[in-house]
Order: C-alpha cells, then sequence, then structure tokens
C-alpha cells in the first residue's frame, strides 16, 4: 500500500508520484513526461524534499520517461552520490532504450522488479554487486561478446536469406534481408527467430503460404498486467517472465533458454542484469532439453565441480541458482528459466515456487500460441511483400 506523503508548502507535481514498499525500506518515485531542465527540477525537489528518513533505498522509476537530457542524467548522478555518502541507495528503473543509452549507471535496472529484488539483496553482497561498473573494457568485452553471439545466429539468418532470394527471385541478398528484417519488426520477432520458421515451415504452395488457417486470441497471462500492444509481443511477454522471477525469488540476475528445434538443444533467448561473461559462457552453453524435466535448485555453487559455468558463475559474484521449467498443460517443454543468486544456502519457499510454477506455465501455453499464431502472420507477410 502506498504511504502518504508528508505535505510541504508547494503542491505536488502531477508528473511525480511516489509509493513506499516497506518490506524493502524503500521509497519509489513514478516519473511521467520527459526528464528536461524543467522535469529536472521536479525531480530534484522530490529527491530533497519528500524521501521518508527511514526509507534505505530510494528508486526512480523512470518506464513512463520518453526522453532524459543532460540535466536529468546529472540530477540523478548527484543524488546517487549524496545518498550514498549517507548509507542510502538510489536506484533507477529504465526500460526505454534511448533512456538506458543515456543514463549508463551502475545502479540502472531495466524495471521495476528487478530494482526491487536488488533492495532486499544482503547488505554483503552490496558491497561486492554482481554488475561490473561500466568502465572502458566492460564496454569493450559487450561489444565482442554481442558479436559472438551474432556469430553463432549469422548463419542460420545467411541461410534463411539465400532461402527468400531464390525462392521469390529477388535481385540480391540485401532485398532478401530487407523483407525478412521488415516482417520480423512489424511482428515484434527476433531475425533469428523468424529464420528459423522459414528454414523449418514446408514452402508455400500457392498465394496463401496457410490456407484456411484459424486464427485464435493470445491466452491471458495473470501474473502480469499487459498493455494492448504487448499481447502478442514476444519480447515483453519474455521480459515480464524475467522480471517475476527475479522478484518471486528474489534473485540478483535472471535468464530464459528456449527450446530451439528441431535440433532440441536450450538457446539463451534473454537474460536480465546477468554479467557479460555469464551471458557471453550461457549463449554458447547449448544443453539438451531433455535435462531440464524438473526444477533444479542448487544451494551453493562452490560444491558443485561438475557445474557447467561453475567458474564463471563464481567469478560473476554468484553462489546459488534454481531452474524452473517451461512446460504447458499438455506438459510440452517450452524452455527453462534460471534465477542466480548472490548468497549460498538458497531455499524456495512453497509458495515462491507455486507463484513461478505457474508464471511459467502460463507463458509456456503463450509461447505454443504464438509459435502457432504470430509466426505464420509473419510468414504470411513475409510471402505476400516477397511476392
Amino acid at each position: 500500500m502506498a504511504r502518504p506523503e508528508q505535505p510541504i508548502a508547494s503542491r505536488p507535481d502531477p508528473r511525480i508520484t511516489t509509493e513506499w514498499r516497506s518490506d524493502e525500506m524503500a521509497v519509489v518515485l513514478h516519473v511521467r513526461g520527459e526528464m528536461d531542465a524543467d522535469g529536472s527540477r521536479a525531480v530534484d525537489h522530490h529527491l530533497r524534499t519528500r524521501i521518508p528518513v527511514d526509507a534505505r533505498y530510494v528508486v526512480v522509476d523512470l518506464d513512463m520517461v520518453e526522453t532524459i537530457g543532460a540535466p536529468g542524467v546529472r540530477t540523478l548522478i548527484e543524488h546517487a552520490g549524496r545518498l550514498s555518502r549517507a548509507g542510502r541507495r538510489l536506484l533507477v528503473v529504465a526500460s526505454n532504450v534511448d533512456v538506458r543509452r543515456a543514463l549508463d549507471v551502475p545502479y540502472r535496472y531495466e524495471s521495476l522488479p528487478l530494482a526491487m529484488a536488488a533492495c532486499k539483496r544482503p547488505r554483503e553482497a552490496e558491497d561486492h554487486p554482481v554488475e561490473p561498473p561500466p568502465d572502458e573494457m566492460t564496454e569493450l568485452r559487450q561489444e565482442v561478446f554481442a558479436l559472438r553471439a551474432a556469430v553463432r545466429t549469422r548463419p542460420v539468418v545467411a541461410h534463411a536469406m539465400g532461402v527468400i532470394q531464390e525462392r521469390y527471385h529477388l535481385p540480391d541478398a540485401e532485398s532478401a534481408f530487407n523483407v525478412l528484417n521488415d516482417s520480423a519488426q512489424r511482428h515484434d520477432l527476433g531475425l533469428y527467430t523468424l529464420a528459423k520458421a522459414v528454414l523449418g515451415t514446408p514452402a508455400p504452395q500457392g498465394t496463401t503460404w496457410f490456407p484456411g488457417r484459424t486464427r485464435r486470441p493470445a491466452p491471458s497471462l495473470s501474473f502480469v498486467q499487459q498493455r494492448r500492444d504487448q499481447i502478442r509481443n514476444r519480447g515483453a511477454v519474455l521480459r515480464s517472465l524475467l522480471d517475476a522471477a527475479s522478484y518471486y525469488m528474489e534473485a540478483t540476475a535472471a535468464a530464459l533458454q528456449l527450446v530451439d528445434e528441431p535440433e532440441g538443444v536450450l538457446r539463451l533467448e534473454l537474460s536480465a542484469n546477468t554479467p557479460p561473461v555469464l551471458t557471453d559462457c550461457l549463449v554458447g552453453a547449448e544443453e539438451p532439453a531433455s535435462g531440464a524435466a524438473a526444477r533444479v535448485v542448487i544451494a551453493d555453487v562452490a560444491a558443485e565441480e561438475g557445474l557447467a559455468c561453475r567458474e564463471v558463475l563464481l567469478g560473476a559474484g554468484i553462489r546459488a541458482i534454481q531452474s524452473t521449467p517451461l512446460r504447458t498443460a499438455e506438459n510440452r517443454l517450452m524452455g527453462v528459466v534460471t534465477t542466480y543468486h548472490a548468497q549460498p544456502g538458497l531455499a524456495p519457499t512453497k509458495l515462491q515456487c507455486a507463484r513461478l510454477d505457474h508464471a511459467a506455465t502460463e507463458v509456456a501455453t503463450w509461447l505454443e500460441w504464438h509459435s502457432r499464431t504470430v509466426l505464420p502472420d509473419a510468414l504470411e507477410h513475409l510471402h505476400a511483400q516477397a511476392r
């Protein structure tokens, strides 16, 4: 429940609302509009005058902010330093790509649940954060890891481009890429995902790729509130699952692997707050999906001699992990969601497991619907555009 704000002399700014989270001893500032000079002054005023004295954490939620200027960045950095000197922490939530790019700081999180999970992290873990500061070497490593990931997926995309160019008699590879990329963007798909569908689906035999197809509405997701434009958005749904898993399990970071057919291996699809070295390890670790039959809890990573990526996990400050399978109501395995924890001795409660199981089942059902509805829609669009 939101904690009432103490009245001050000036009228509260309608662009900013505050919320008290007693479990985390945190106050959350929800900011709307633009963080320009005027918006920055409003945020500065709130941070100086409307923060309860017993708030250990101050979370600035910029999820509804589309742009942030230099004054806004300067305001947040100044208050982060001021609060740190007082033994408190400032965390920033930024899901917008432009805002994240402008605000490249180590205390930035992609969602509010991830930020709140960080607030629950033990004090000793705060002194040794899992996410390294973004120095020049870190940025170079991130670029290298991104290139490695691209190299792993490029052959599939290139193969699909060749098929499209030959099938539709397109003049060059660039034309084939434009058709593939346009359909992927229109349907919120990654190039690799659509390329795999092109290669794994029998070629169309007429003007319509899937004649007589019955389209069904998207299944509901009860664990998250969705905007209308997110109902069919694969990335938004999967990010919601990572947020929920991190929040339910009070995790430092999380990753989602999906079953890649027809090979039947688990392939990294999405991660949140994982250090670049761990992300790179996960990208290269394609494990058989058959090994993800049930939940796995590793309470002490250091004690597991044969664990994959063990040294990478320990080097990244990860001391415990748990993995939950994504299974449909018909028991079809769609993937695995894994949470990473900075402290050993992980022992999830029955309630935590039940909540995560419920979310995982709903997302598995949604993914099955997506593969039967949105992917064919994207292929139909590609077919029409290429013809």
